[in-house]
């Protein structure tokens, strides 16, 4: 709980993820962990020695500008943790979006004896992070997790008519066992890396966020522990490569900040986005809705 609360007192809007990054660094220097981070500031991060080795992966950064001093997170009735903003005297967002992510790389290093991590920046603004990231990182890796996805039950193995994943990938996952099930998602970070060639399984998971990219953000804590059994269990149970070929995009994205701005959408908004994309609409018109 300690450190999960850290993270969400740590600032890390995008493109000035630079104090994530050396908490990052120093969690892992204190863990023993080998990292090294290349010129965009991704992280990547390798605990033991195998042949393979199972992935996790998250983004630094936030849609959220916080200030030193007038912001806190707190957690309510040991169930749930909010944001408070204390100039302003209200409620406001506490990255859990990709915070809970990043809890969960780190509870792996810790808890398994081979693994590799990699933590991007930008993915808010475009997937700037993980479109640059070092591929041959990937090379010997048996399956590529993130956990960036709001609420407690989707398993996101299509994304924008993207497969992300093998069949025998998602039924060895057992994600009806856990409370997930199969579900079409959104970009983020493992969708790059598919789109860039990623020859292996991949997948996006709920870690227990809700209503991200608003003032009113919060976590249940109970459902990020639900993701981090889910990914314990995936790891356990796939000790061998998931190969799998990406296909060809089908609908480029934009990221974050270039469709809606730092005011946040709605719900509504958002399911009318993906109709849209899927019926052919241009980046441009969308841009000019919901700006």
């Amino acid at each position: 709980m300690e450190r999960l609360m850290t993270l969400y007192n740590i600032a890390s809007p995008s493109g000035k993820e630079k104090p994530m990054l050396r908490y990052l660094k120093a969690e892992l220097k204190r863990m023993g962990i080998a990292c090294r981070q290349d010129r965009l500031g991704n992280l990547y991060a390798v605990k033991g020695q195998a042949k393979t080795y199972p992935c996790v992966v998250a983004h630094v950064d936030e849609v959220h500008h916080h200030r030193t001093g007038t912001y806190g997170a707190y957690v309510v009735a040991d169930a749930m943790v909010i944001g408070y903003d204390y100039r302003h005297k209200r409620m406001t967002g506490i990255g859990a979006d990709d915070k809970n992510g990043i809890w969960i790389c780190l509870k792996c290093l810790e808890d398994f004896k081979v693994m590799k991590c990699a933590f991007f920046v930008q993915e808010e603004n475009g997937c700037i992070g993980s479109r640059e990231a070092d591929m041959a990182f990937f090379s010997d890796c048996r399956f590529v997790l993130q956990c960036d996805r709001r609420g407690d039950s989707d398993f996101v193995t299509r994304i924008h008519g993207t497969e992300l994943c093998t069949r025998d990938f998602i039924g060895c996952a057992a994600a009806p066992k856990y409370g997930y099930k199969p579900a079409e998602g959104a970009t983020t970070d493992v969708y790059m890396l598919k789109r860039r060639g990623l020859p292996v399984s991949c997948a996006n998971i709920s870690c227990g966020y809700y209503e991200p990219h608003t003032d009113r953000e919060y976590t249940i804590l109970e459902d990020l522990h639900k993701c981090y059994r889910f990914v314990r269990h995936i790891v356990i149970a796939h000790k061998t490569v998931s190969i799998h070929s990406p296909e060809a995009e089908q609908y480029p994205f934009s990221g974050y900040y270039e469709l809606f701005g730092i005011g946040g959408y709605s719900e509504e908004e958002y399911q009318r986005m993906l109709g849209r994309f899927k019926s052919g609409c241009s980046r441009k018109l969308l841009k000019k809705d919901f700006i």
